[in-house]
C-alpha cells in the first residue's frame, strides 16, 4: 500500500488542488479578497479564492491522518502549529492554484477519464480491485474519493503535462545535435588501450628486484604476490590501460603507451609524489615504484561517428540547454502568479529571514 500511501500524504497538506478552492481563470490581477461572510478568504490567486473552509478542511484531514498514525500535532493556535501545519498547507493551497493557472494559460488539460484512470489504477496496486478495503481505508483518513481525484491525482497530473508542454517548447532540435558534435568531436574519440600487468612496489630496491625476476621469467602473478602494495585489490596484477586523460597515474600511462614493447618490461617507474600522497598515504618508503609488462600491442582508439553518439549529445543537451530554459520560463511563470497573489492578514508567509537573524518573523492567525 506504499504507493497508496504516498498519494494520502500528497493529499494530507503536500498537495491539494485549486478547483477545491474556487475555482476560475487565471486573469491578469488578483482578485480582491472577500474578507466578510462566514467563510471569507484566506488567500486569492488571480480569480481563483482559497477560503476558510477549504483551508479548515484540509487540516481536519492532517489531523485525522496523525490521529490515524498516531502523530501528535502542535496546539492550535500555538505558532509551531501555525508554522508546522497551517502554513504548509496553505502554502500547497496556493502553489496549486498558481499551477492551476499556468496550466489555463497553457492550455493544459486533464480530463475526467484521465484522472479515472490514474484513480484506478492506483485502488488496483493498492487493494488488487478490493473495494470494501479501499471504502474502509478512505473512511479511516476521513476522505472522499472526490478528496483524491481533485486533490491528489489531479494536480500530479497537471505538473506533468506542464512540464511535458514547456519541455516540447524547448526541444533540442536534430541541428543542435549535430553542431554539438561538430564543435565537440576531440571529446567523442575512443582511448588508445592496452592489455598489460603491473607491480606497485614500497621502494625502489623492491621494484628492481621485481623487475629482475620478471625480466628472467618468474610467474608475474607471483611476483605481484610477493612485491606488490596493490596486491588486495588486483591479485593477478592485470589492467587495460587506457589513454584518457587522468584515467592512469600519469608516469604510468606515459610508460604504457610511449617506448615499451610488446612483452617487455619497464624499469622501475617513480610514482608521481602527489598521486601516492593521495592514494598511497604512508606506504611508499620513501618513493613508490611501478614495474609494468606490456601483455600486448596498443589498440588504436578512433573518432566515434554521430550515430554512436547522437543520443548520448542529446540527452546532454537536455539536461543543460533545455533544463535551463525550462527553469527560467517555469520561474517566470511563477513570478507572474506571485504578482497576482494575495493574502488575507495574519495567512501570509513568512518573511525569509535576513542573514544573522533569528527570527523568521512567521505570523499568526
Amino acid at each position: 500500500m506504499r504507493r497508496f500511501s504516498s498519494t494520502l500524504l500528497t493529499l494530507l497538506g503536500v498537495l491539494a488542488l485549486a478547483s477545491a478552492c474556487g475555482g476560475g481563470s487565471s486573469g491578469s490581477s488578483a482578485a480582491s479578497l472577500n474578507t466578510s461572510g462566514s467563510n471569507p478568504d484566506v488567500a486569492v490567486v488571480g480569480n481563483t479564492h482559497i477560503t476558510r473552509n477549504d483551508l479548515d478542511h484540509q487540516i481536519s484531514l492532517r489531523a485525522k491522518a496523525a490521529l490515524v498514525q498516531k502523530q501528535t500535532l502542535p496546539k492550535p493556535g500555538s505558532a509551531t502549529y501555525q508554522s508546522q501545519v497551517v502554513q504548509p498547507i496553505l502554502a500547497r493551497l496556493v502553489t496549486n492554484a498558481q499551477v492551476q493557472n499556468i496550466a489555463d494559460q497553457l492550455g493544459v488539460k486533464v480530463s475526467d477519464s484521465e484522472v479515472q484512470t490514474q484513480l484506478d489504477t492506483a485502488v488496483k496496486q493498492q487493494f488488487g480491485n478490493d473495494t470494501a478495503k479501499y471504502q474502509a481505508y478512505l473512511k479511516q483518513y476521513g476522505l472522499t474519493e472526490d478528496d483524491i481525484k481533485t486533490q491528489a491525482i489531479l494536480p500530479s497530473l497537471l505538473e506533468n503535462k506542464i512540464i511535458a508542454k514547456l519541455k516540447s517548447q524547448y526541444a533540442i532540435s536534430d541541428k543542435q545535435v549535430q553542431d554539438y558534435y561538430n564543435s565537440h568531436k576531440s571529446s567523442y574519440k575512443s582511448p588508445d588501450t592496452r592489455k598489460v600487468h603491473y607491480i606497485l612496489t614500497k621502494n625502489k630496491a623492491d621494484a628492481q628486484a621485481a623487475r629482475t625476476a620478471a625480466v628472467k621469467g618468474q610467474d608475474f602473478g607471483q611476483l605481484v604476490k610477493k612485491y606488490s602494495l596493490d596486491y588486495k585489490n588486483n591479485a593477478s596484477g592485470a589492467l587495460t590501460a587506457t589513454s584518457t586523460p587522468g584515467s592512469l597515474e600519469q608516469n604510468f600511462q606515459n610508460a604504457v603507451f610511449q617506448d615499451l614493447q610488446t612483452g617487455g618490461v619497464t624499469v622501475p617507474v617513480e610514482v608521481d609524489s602527489t598521486y601516492a600522497q593521495q592514494k598511497l598515504p604512508g606506504e611508499c618508503k620513501p618513493t613508490c615504484y611501478f614495474v609494468i609488462k606490456a601483455d600486448d600491442d596498443i589498440v588504436k582508439g578512433g573518432q566515434q561517428s554521430f550515430s554512436q553518439v547522437k543520443d548520448q549529445i542529446k540527452s546532454t543537451l537536455e539536461q543543460t540547454t533545455q533544463a535551463q530554459k525550462l527553469q527560467t520560463r517555469i520561474q517566470q511563470l511563477l513570478a507572474t502568479q506571485k504578482k497576482i497573489t494575495k493574502y488575507a492578514a495574519g495567512f501570509a508567509p513568512p518573511t525569509p529571514a535576513k542573514p544573522g537573524s533569528t527570527s523568521s518573523g512567521a505570523p499568526t492567525t
